[in-house]
């Protein structure tokens, strides 16, 4: 196989076309690298110039103003006594707004196109305030900082009507009328938080309990209701200048009770539950002594017992399950004086002397429907015993002073308490 011969004039010429072509290509390279270092050089120059020419010369004017195509101020820079001003107008000549410095620092004022306060933003001695003001010029809300912290208050025609703040313990809240009087106001303090409603009621809360309480003309307190979390109960006291009623629930520890006491502050009368189930009411004197109780049993039976002013008990009443009531009046010594009961086969009297003994015992005989009577000595001897025969026919036995029987009228009868009379 054999191969061309090769135009060596030919290949001569592309070789230098292709040196010269390297070589435009350079110097291209090298004019846009010497163009950028030129135009960065220039651009540095003119901000060198820039910044002297600041440096040098200032601007100074009274009063700079800048205009709209209509030829009307927008906005001017002034100067006042308190320091440098700001201007600001809309399209239609208003001037809406105005930054200017008080005595504490900046004074950013807001207008409407009638010439009233809508909104200010000012320094002043306790930090920072924001108002607002309706269309008429009147405060309508107002933000500032305080002492204790920051204040929000809502006005209406300049009277406050609304009010938070912070306060030294935690912070505070008011609603007021239109006279200026609050009328609800709520507050917190340290762990504690309070509502009140006008003059007369309050609330009042913390983690451990919490209170109602409504009060009467100069602070007298007239009820309150306290529940307490930790011992699971509730409280209710009812007061006047008569006296006072208090209610607690109980909790496991402790029973329902009620307590009413009189003017000074002595109990009166008392109410609880006791530890069966059953109920207790007493009354008591004006000093407080327990004269009187109703109470039931454990076994669910009614029980009235009545005392003297100093507290001695002289009756007691009761009822017993399938034997009927009993009654028992006793003496200031404490000694049974009169007692009476009632069974299924009637009613027994028992009278007793100064000392407690029986001196006599009336009813009815065992066994019988008739009625028998017993009279005693003081030593509790009968002496006098009076019934009636089976035939129902009265019968009487006397016997000495040991109880020996001396005579039986009439004598072929026996009493429905005495075995037969042998003649």
């Amino acid at each position: 196989m054999t191969t061309p011969t090769p135009n060596l004039d030919v290949e001569v010429r592309l070789q230098e076309l292709e040196s010269r072509l390297s070589d435009t290509r350079r110097s291209l390279r090298n004019t846009r690298r010497w163009l950028t270092m030129a135009g960065i050089a220039g651009f540095g120059l003119l901000a060198a110039a820039a910044a002297d020419l600041a440096t040098i010369d200032v601007l100074r004017a009274k009063r700079m103003e800048i205009v709209d195509d209509s030829g009307h101020v927008v906005l001017a820079a002034s100067s006042d006594k308190s320091g440098g001003r700001v201007d600001f107008w809309n399209n239609q000549g208003c001037n809406f707004m105005r930054m200017a410095s008080n005595e504490n620092g900046g004074d950013v004022a807001i207008w409407n196109c009638d010439g009233k306060s809508v909104a200010g933003l000012y320094a002043s001695a306790s930090g920072g305030e924001l108002s607002i003001w309706d269309n008429q010029g009147r405060r309508a809300a107002r933000t500032l900082a305080g002492e204790d912290g920051g204040i929000y208050e809502v006005m209406k025609g300049d009277k406050l009507l609304a009010a938070l703040k912070g306060t030294m313990l935690g912070s505070a809240m008011e609603l007021l009328d239109n006279n200026g009087d609050a009328i609800v106001s709520a507050s917190t303090a340290d762990e504690y938080g309070y509502l009140g409603v006008g003059q007369h009621v309050l609330l009042a809360s913390n983690e451990e309990w919490g209170a109602v309480t409504i009060k009467g003309d100069h602070g007298h307190q007239l009820l309150q209701l306290k529940g307490d979390t930790r011992k699971q109960e509730a409280m209710l006291t009812l007061k006047t200048s008569n006296g006072s009623v208090h209610l607690e629930t109980g909790n496991e520890t402790s029973l329902p009770k009620v307590a009413v006491h009189n003017s000074n502050g002595k109990l009166a009368a008392h109410m609880t539950v006791r530890t069966e189930g059953g109920g207790v009411l007493t009354a008591s004197s004006s000093e407080g002594t327990e004269v009187a109780s109703i109470r039931s049993d454990a076994q669910g039976n009614g029980r009235v017992d009545l005392s003297d002013q100093a507290g001695t008990l002289l009756a007691t009443m009761q009822t017993l399950p399938a034997r009927g009531a009993t009654l028992a009046l006793m003496a200031p010594n404490k000694t049974t004086a009169c007692a009476m009961a009632a069974s299924e086969d009637g009613g027994v009297l028992n009278l007793s002397n100064g000392q407690g003994t029986p001196v006599l015992v009336g009813g009815i005989a065992s066994g019988r429907r008739d009625g028998a009577i017993s009279v005693y000595n003081h030593r509790g001897i009968p002496v006098v015993n009076a019934g009636s025969t089976v035939g129902g026919i009265g019968q009487v036995v006397i016997n000495d002073d040991n109880g020996h029987r001396v005579l039986t009228l009439p004598q072929r009868f026996t009493t429905s308490m005495e075995p037969p009379v042998q003649e």
